[in-house]
């Protein structure tokens, strides 16, 4: 079985390549966001910690500032649309290798198979309104998370806090993680849709309307036929023969 490595050299190889590449990081980076908040109050402390999948509503409020069981949020709104970010990554990462390894060792079925090309076309184009979708909805997901673990909103959320002058924040995490898989995953998405080009051109429907658009012609330019008729030759005035 020969193995085609050129296709790396070529758009739609060198494309799942990095596919692969930043799926994982942004998975990584949304699945590594856990961070923490502390509250001081004199002798009185209270403290915070989340992290994935960012069910605020399981994050519990604990020291002696917070008497009863407080948590962050009575609903857990920001975990569906991070469970739903990971796993667009995740099946990213996988869909980009698989192709990547059909594209590497089956290339002579890629090529002379209608059905693998046009798979490859569906899916990608499926996977690319994941990426945008799922990458707006985190986003909106990391700005709530921010806004509801912040040092103005936990505090609210303390009894002894009647405001910000009474409690002051010891030690905050940070959101650094969170942000950058919401970048990789809009790269994502510019790498899914831009690669719909390049899969659509391997498909019978693009090699189709190229062949229509420029049909074979015969070119005879080679060959010169014999010229059987010769030309006739003028006569002077007066000249006989």
């Amino acid at each position: 079985m020969a193995f085609y490595f050129g296709v790396l050299k070529e758009p739609r190889g060198l494309i799942r390549l990095l596919q692969f590449i930043f799926a994982i990081f942004a998975f990584a980076t949304a699945c590594n966001g856990s961070s923490y908040l502390s509250i001081q109050q004199g002798s009185n402390a209270a403290s915070v910690t989340w992290s994935y999948p960012y069910d605020l509503r399981g994050s519990q409020i604990v020291g002696t500032l917070a008497n009863d069981p407080i948590y962050l949020s009575e609903s857990n709104s920001i975990r569906p649309s991070a469970e739903f970010f990971v796993f667009t990554g995740v099946t990213s990462m996988l869909l980009a290798l698989g192709f990547l390894v059909i594209y590497i060792v089956l290339d002579r079925q890629f090529r002379y198979n209608d059905r693998i090309p046009i798979v490859d076309f569906v899916v990608t184009i499926i996977w690319a309104i994941f990426w945008i979708a799922g990458s707006s909805a985190w986003a909106q997901g990391v700005s709530n998370l921010r806004i509801q673990t912040s040092f103005n909103y936990v505090s609210s959320l303390l009894g002894g806090c009647t405001s910000t002058s009474v409690c002051q924040q010891n030690q905050s995490g940070t959101y650094a993680n969170v942000t950058v898989s919401v970048i990789f995953g809009f790269l994502n998405f510019i790498l899914w849709i831009g690669s719909v080009w390049f899969v659509y051109k391997e498909t019978r429907f693009f090699k189709s309307r190229t062949a229509q658009q420029n049909p074979p012609q015969n070119n005879f330019s080679n060959i010169s036929a014999p010229n059987m008729q010769q030309q006739p030759q003028s006569r002077m005035p007066g000249t006989m023969g």
